[in-house]
C-alpha cells in the first residue's frame, strides 16, 4: 500500500555536508568507518562518503571526461544535461550517461524542472582518500638497507 501523503524534499532543500570523501574499502569497513564516525561526535559528521571495493571500480568510474565533468558542475550547476553538455562541448548522449552513472553513486543529483533534469553537486569539495596497505601475506619482511 502506497502512501500518497508521503513526500521527498527536493535536492536542493537537503542539506548535503561541505565535502564528499571517496575511497577504497570493503563495504564493511566503510559501513563501520561510518559508524565509528557518527558515534564519535554526529554533529561533527563532516563528509559524505563514497566507497567503492577495488580501485578497478572506482577507476572505472572516474574517467578524465567525467572528472572535467565533475569539476564543471561544481564550477557551476547546470540548466540541464543538454546545456551541460553544450558548454563541454560533448555529445548529448555520452554526458546523460555519465551523469546517469554519476547519480546512480550519488556524487550527482538533480533539480526537476518540468521535463528536465538539471544536475548538480552539491558538495563543495570531492576528496579521494586512498590508502594502500601490506596484505596479511607479506608478513613481516624487513626493508633492504
Amino acid at each position: 500500500m502506497s502512501n500518497d501523503n508521503h513526500t521527498t524534499p527536493a535536492p536542493e532543500a537537503t542539506r548535503y555536508p561541505e565535502t564528499l570523501r571517496i575511497t577504497i574499502q570493503s563495504g564493511s569497513a566503510a559501513f563501520d568507518a561510518a559508524l565509528t564516525e557518527v558515534a564519535d561526535d554526529p554533529s561533527e559528521t563532516d563528509a559524505a562518503v563514497v566507497s567503492f571495493e577495488t580501485a578497478a571500480g572506482l577507476r572505472k568510474l572516474l574517467t578524465d571526461r567525467r572528472l572535467e565533468l565533475l569539476q564543471s558542475l561544481l564550477d557551476e550547476p547546470a540548466d540541464s544535461i543538454t546545456a551541460l553538455a553544450e558548454r563541454l562541448e560533448r555529445n548529448y548522449s555520452v554526458v546523460h550517461d555519465d551523469i546517469d552513472l554519476l547519480a546512480d553513486t550519488g556524487i550527482v543529483k538533480f533539480r526537476h524542472a518540468g521535463q528536465s533534469k538539471a544536475p548538480f553537486v552539491p558538495y563543495e569539495t570531492i576528496e579521494f582518500d586512498v590508502t594502500i596497505t601490506a596484505s596479511a601475506a607479506a608478513g613481516d619482511t624487513e626493508l633492504p638497507v
